[in-house]
């Protein structure tokens, strides 16, 4: 749908606001696995058309953005970000992070967007959706960070393979957050 809506340009937008209490799995992904998220962005980039990605990053995990600033400047030296990714005319597509100002309605991927603008973080009416009337206007993609990183797993490893996880009407692995006073807290990934 984003890819066929009219519009100049279109915009992968990665919400890794993560607001919910005791949740963190987008913290580990992003520390951990970062290229993972990149990648997702970079294949949601190009099956949509899009020159540009947005990481929209908690405010609370300023500390991220150095490390990630520097695995993005790495990724364009490696030529998987900017003009003609892997020697390929005409795929063009880079990221940029902004950080969130703390404000837990942010996660709403409409008062994402706003922020992203620069204006107050509040949900928009819709219809119409991001997906036509996104980010400045164009249609835009808002995924998730766990989504984007499984979009990289499946591009790499196809669609079987995902399928084969989990069950018939619920394929893939989800990705749990355990907090507060247990045994063992963590981030754990089980299929559905």
């Amino acid at each position: 749908a984003c890819r066929n809506a009219p519009g100049p340009s279109r915009y992968v937008v990665c919400n890794a606001d993560e607001g919910e209490p005791g949740t963190f799995k987008d913290r580990v992904l992003l520390t951990e696995c970062p290229d993972l998220v990149f990648d997702g962005m970079t294949v949601a980039g190009y099956a949509i058309g899009a020159k540009l990605g947005l990481l929209y990053l908690r405010g609370e995990y300023r500390y991220l953005l150095e490390p990630l600033e520097a695995v993005l400047a790495r990724r364009r030296a490696m030529g998987l970000l900017g003009e003609s990714i892997l020697g390929h005319p005409g795929f063009d597509f880079d990221i940029e992070i902004h950080l969130g100002a703390g404000a837990y309605i942010c996660g709403e991927e409409s008062a994402l967007i706003e922020s992203l603008e620069g204006k107050p973080g509040r949900p928009r009416n819709r219809p119409p959706f991001p997906v036509s009337h996104g980010y400045l206007g164009q249609p835009t993609a808002v995924n998730n960070v766990e989504t984007l990183a499984a979009a990289a797993l499946i591009s790499a490893r196809g669609g079987d393979w995902y399928r084969s996880l989990g069950t018939e009407k619920s394929a893939g692995t989800k990705l749990l957050s355990v907090a507060g006073d247990c045994s063992r807290p963590g981030v754990y990934e089980y299929p559905f």
